[in-house]
């Protein structure tokens, strides 16, 4: 029963006593409307064994990106051999914005009818679940209702934003032994000339140099070229508490998130292979792997990437656990760092890492909210001092440093600080 129910049964109740006590007939004429309605209700409502409803919710696609706006088309067909009126209600998730069309509808369905429901969202990251869909079933009149929950499966994963980068040329002190693309400062088979030396048995005869071999009658001197392979990188995403800033619709640590799957998706266009470790409530992590494979599992941890919040949340980055990448991988950290970090970029070096800190600046992106007064001012200059005698200590250790406004491009910064091969050499 819903509140029309009890308001036609409580006026019926009132108008029986009243014509009881004042002992009026014409009181007692008045009920009779009143039964006559809620009668008719109760002759009108579908027994539940008879009642028989379908759902099925489909969606454009299982996989989209934060720009564009997911339909959602939600159908309900009466199976059974009698008329229902039902309540259609579709339940809106707290990250998503509704913006066409409706999430509810009253509808009368005969036997074997069907309606749609239609709506679009758009939502910026995440993994959206649907498991039911709330049904009301009542008679014509509305006064008595049964709920019910209709099985209407459906998932759709909504991937970070990519900025599509162009090649990155990278010089890593050790690659993995397999073709690729990176000089890997070892003779053999490639395509830039890289020295020469005796010939070998079985050396091919097209590699000879012969201008060598004539000043030398009595010694063969073969070519050599710069073998290409592939290298090892691994991100490290921090997702800690303090990386949740927002101001209006932009989002920090959403940056950080498109910039990680940015590099993500370049790396492995370039035959890399990639590995992430999402650092901050809970550890998320993706083994190495080539590929497009490797790049959808890379975006479904990013879309499930959160801040970190609660008792176990991890608030140290000494808890990374480095040993997870291979130790002639490039190791990438985005994070924008707190005092008790330095440590970690000390392991990495000891470890015989090599590593590149892309360091988002959180007062960049609040400059336009901090108060203007001068204590606050002295304050803000104080922390970017502080912050930048950070950096200057973990670039003392000769990791390359990116001191990255997030309103900025990231490319041209990553680009200088990779192509640098004084960096990336052993000190």
């Amino acid at each position: 029963m819903n509140n029309k129910t009890l308001v036609v049964g409580l006026l019926i109740f009132c108008l029986l006593i009243a014509a009881l006590i004042t002992r009026n007939g014409e009181i007692a004429w008045m009920l009779l409307p009143f039964l006559a309605y809620l009668g008719l209700g109760l002759l009108q409502t579908p027994p539940s064994e008879k009642v028989c409803l379908s759902a099925t919710r489909t969606l454009e696609q299982t996989r989209s990106n934060g720009s564009t706006a997911i339909e959602v088309c939600l159908t309900v067909q009466n199976m059974a051999a009698e008329e229902v009126s039902c309540f259609i209600a579709e339940t809106a998730q707290p990250e998503m914005k509704i913006s066409a069309d409706e999430l509810s509808r009253w509808v009368t369905l005969q036997a074997g009818e069907s309606t749609e429901l239609k709506y679009t969202f758009t939502a910026a990251r995440g993994d959206f679940v649907w498991k039911s869909i709330k049904t009301v079933v009542s008679d014509p009149l509305g006064l008595i209702e049964t709920e019910l929950s209709l099985p209407a499966e459906a998932m759709i994963q909504i991937r970070p934003r990519l900025k599509k980068f162009k090649a990155i040329p990278i010089r890593p002190r050790n690659t993995v032994h397999s073709p690729g693309s990176i000089p890997a400062r070892l003779g053999g088979n490639g395509t830039d000339f890289f020295g020469i030396r005796e010939y070998h048995p079985g050396d091919p005869l097209r590699s000879l140099d012969w201008r060598l071999t004539a000043r030398h009658p009595r010694k063969f001197f073969t070519k050599e070229f710069e073998q290409e392979e592939i290298a090892e990188i691994g991100l490290i995403l921090d997702a800690r508490q303090g990386v949740d800033l927002r101001l209006g619709e932009e989002s920090f640590f959403e940056a950080c998130v498109g910039a990680t799957a940015s590099l993500a998706e370049t790396f492995l266009h370039q035959g890399d292979r990639v590995s992430l470790l999402v650092f901050g409530g809970t550890m998320l992590n993706v083994f190495p792997g080539y590929g497009k494979t490797q790049l959808h599992r890379l975006l479904g941890c990013l879309s499930k990437a959160r801040v970190g919040t609660g008792k176990r949340a991890y608030t140290n980055l000494d808890f990374i656990p480095i040993r997870m990448f291979p130790n002639h991988a490039l190791v990438i950290i985005i994070s924008p760092l707190t005092s008790s970090d330095f440590s970690l970029f000390r392991r990495l070096r000891a470890y015989g890492y090599q590593a590149l800190l892309i360091c988002p600046d959180p007062l960049d992106f609040a400059g336009q909210t901090l108060a203007q007064d001068l204590t606050s001012q002295l304050a803000i200059r104080a922390t970017r001092l502080e912050r930048c005698l950070r950096l200057k200590s973990i670039a003392q250790l000769h990791i390359p440093v990116i001191d990255w406004q997030v309103r900025q491009p990231l490319f041209p910064l990553v680009r200088n600080a990779l192509s640098r091969s004084r960096g990336q050499r052993e000190q």
